[in-house]
């Protein structure tokens, strides 16, 4: 059962991959959604990310919600609001604050 399932996502999902990209003409997407497409990567990844963070626990004695998880996508953000364009600094600045908040909490 497991197989079948996995093989009939796969369907589904080449299916709907080929119907928006694989028709013989050329179709032009209309340019709302051409401008936003850049916005949708950004996106998932908040939809994945933020309840993870909001509904980790906090640790015991900790004030608050405050979760090392919060500490270090707050940093991260923070960082990334004065830093455009430099991942590798919005990383290891949300990475160092998460291992300290994880040290000090």
């Amino acid at each position: 059962m497991i197989t079948v399932t996995i093989v009939l996502m796969g369907v589904v999902t080449f299916a709907l991959r080929f119907c928006f990209f694989g028709p013989f003409r050329p179709e032009r997407m209309p340019g709302g959604i051409e401008r936003a497409l850049p916005y949708v990567m950004p996106a998932v990844l908040m939809a994945i990310i933020v309840p993870s963070v909001v509904l980790a626990p906090a640790p015991a004695g900790a004030p608050g919600r405050l979760s090392p998880y919060l500490v270090g996508a707050l940093t991260g953000f923070g960082v990334g609001v004065f830093k455009k364009d430099n991942f590798f600094l919005v990383f290891a600045s949300a990475v160092a604050s998460f291992a300290l908040a994880k040290f000090l909490l």
